[in-house]
């Protein structure tokens, strides 16, 4: 069984060619959701922290590592 270090090793390194900080579409492929809704929908929950940059979400890796570990 891994623990949190170890698995957040792990998503840095999967998640290693996607940018530091993520549209919604590019998390919604990272995650391997069908819509960008599922997303959005744990955004506006706080399930997933971002950032709200003029009228869209982006959501820094960490965030969404973050996300993984605490689901």
């Amino acid at each position: 069984m891994m623990n949190k270090i170890q698995a957040k090793e792990l998503y840095e390194k999967m998640f290693a060619n996607y940018p530091d900080v993520l549209t919604v579409e590019n998390a919604t492929k990272l995650l391997g959701f069908k819509s960008q809704t599922a997303v959005i929908r744990r955004v506006h929950q706080h399930r997933i922290r971002s950032l709200k940059v003029v009228r869209s979400f982006m959501i820094p890796k960490e965030y969404l590592i973050d996300f993984l570990l605490d689901d």
